[in-house]
């Protein structure tokens, strides 16, 4: 894990209110507001954004959920949630749009990306919950002793099991804002102690400084993240860092569950399942290793008869994206980044079938049809690392809505590609993140030239290319992908015996 100068420019303030807030009385629903049949809105339409230009605006959005008050301690208070009563919290949004995706932020409820709209599909690619219920309260489970999910794409830390933040209000801040690119910054500083916590967690603050920076660029159907984390004080912390990526690509915004057709892509042949689900271990092979199988049926959404967990074994192995693609709709949305940094991979979902019909509105049924990968600095939950006085750990994520393309063997910030060999033939689909680009396509076999041509990103679809494999043929393919100007812009690799 890198550890870099201390050069982060971003002023971070204490915000000890802020902590206060969270953490000692979170947030009571407005008894006001109550609305039994209120929904989160619809992310904002997809067409506000001048050509060639990025967006920042502010707006709101409504979530439901079953009524609850919160102690100074963060827990749910006695006898102030009964499972019946409902109410309607309004928070504020920040909105980032360019000629291709609608990025919806919360920054008071957790500082996550709430919703990545693809404008040219006009779909979700993240979940959010139509109704947050309260769960596992008292179970000394989670860190404050309950846990409610809203869905997108959030940090967590310095604990485990979604952490201190997942429900505070972060600081907010615009870092950029330019006609081509704006940046903005959701921050928090661990002040929150919690004399009260179960067992496995240290309630005791750290003083770190978290920062999650999130950019959109004009021209770029990505959304770029850098993850901040730096420890100001002159002690030595322990902590653990995971992003939460609750995905579910190719929805209808206001309806974003994940179909049976969604399939976890992640490059990883073997996961670890923990003993206790033995549910979803029944699904797949067994490899000899205690707990540890095959990856294979449980890639299929529809195939985890049970909820549970599984991690990626022994971590991701230096590979540097992990998705979800719906097969149904053809769209899928995937994480880039370097995996050396982030090796942990966490898989979690409700399951499938007790998921697949679930009516929100019915009761307070806290399972949710969606697929959560989580990228850690560590390989599994419980398992912290440390960062020394005065140092600064960075890492940059990438998100990116994919069209056509039903499976991704290789990624960069500026391109995902399926290259796959059958029958003699070698095949590429190509999904660029810079629409409307023209590269030159090299593929190659041992060195030897069996494709040359040009390609054009198409927002809609993925550009495909094939050759026949020469008789005979052995040794590596490789796609080179160069842009106008002659920069390398992608390199791939593919043994035929990977094939």
């Amino acid at each position: 894990m890198p550890v870099r100068p201390k050069t982060f420019a971003v002023v971070l303030f204490v915000v000890s209110a802020v902590v206060a807030t969270a953490c000692g009385g979170v947030r009571s629903p407005d008894p006001a507001l109550t609305s039994p049949t209120a929904r989160s809105e619809d992310p904002p339409p997809p067409s506000s954004a001048p050509p060639d230009k990025v967006t920042l605006t502010s707006s709101t959005v409504a979530w439901e959920t079953y009524q609850y008050e919160t102690t100074r301690f963060g827990t749910i208070a006695p006898g102030s949630y009964d499972g019946q009563t409902r109410s309607s919290q309004t928070f504020e949004t920040w909105v980032l749009e360019n000629e291709y995706l609608v990025v919806t932020l919360l920054p008071e409820f957790g500082g996550r990306i709430l919703s990545i709209v693809y404008k040219p599909t006009g779909h979700e690619q993240l979940y959010q919950n139509p109704v947050g219920v309260p769960y596992q309260i008292d179970t000394n489970v989670f860190y404050f002793n309950w846990l409610m999910v809203y869905g997108g794409i959030f940090p967590t830390f310095p604990e485990p099991e979604h952490g201190k933040t997942w429900f505070a209000p972060w600081r907010f801040e615009v870092v950029e804002d330019t006609p081509t690119s704006v940046t903005v910054a959701m921050s928090f500083v661990d002040e929150t102690d919690h004399p009260f916590v179960p067992s496995q967690y240290d309630g005791s603050a750290t003083g770190l400084e978290l920062t999650y920076m999130v950019t959109l660029t004009s021209g770029r159907a990505a959304v770029d993240v850098e993850v901040v984390i730096d420890n100001p004080t002159d002690e030595t912390a322990s902590f653990e860092y995971w992003t939460n990526a609750t995905l579910a690509p190719g929805s209808e915004p206001g309806d974003t569950r994940t179909g049976a057709d969604a399939e976890i892509v992640a490059p990883v042949d073997l996961i670890r399942i923990p003993s206790y689900w033995e549910g979803i271990a029944a699904q797949e092979e067994p490899t000899g290793l205690i707990d540890v199988y095959r990856f294979d049926r449980l890639r299929r959404f529809g195939n985890w008869s049970d909820l549970g967990i599984a991690y990626a074994f022994p971590d991701m192995g230096g590979a540097g994206f992990w998705g979800v693609i719906d097969h149904m709709s053809g769209e899928g949305i995937f994480r880039i980044a370097d995996n050396s940094i982030t090796p942990g991979l966490k898989i979690w979902t409700w399951g499938y079938p007790q998921t697949a019909d679930i009516d929100p509105q019915a009761g307070p049924n806290e399972a949710r049809p969606y697929i959560e990968l989580w990228a850690g600095l560590t390989r599994e939950f419980f398992t912290p690392t440390k960062i020394g006085p005065g140092e600064v750990i960075r890492f940059d994520e990438t998100y990116a809505p994919t069209v056509g393309l039903e499976n991704v063997t290789h990624a960069n910030r500026d391109v995902l590609v399926d290259l796959s060999v059958a029958d003699g033939q070698v095949t590429a689909d190509v999904f660029g993140l810079h629409p409307g680009q023209s590269v030159s396509a090299l593929l190659t076999l041992a060195g030897q030239a069996i494709y040359e041509g040009e390609i054009a990103f198409d927002p809609g679809g993925a550009a495909s290319l094939g050759a026949g494999i020469p008789d005979g043929g052995t040794g590596a393919l490789r796609l080179e992908l160069t842009d106008t100007a002659g920069s390398l812009l992608f390199e791939g690799v593919l043994g035929l015996d990977d094939a």
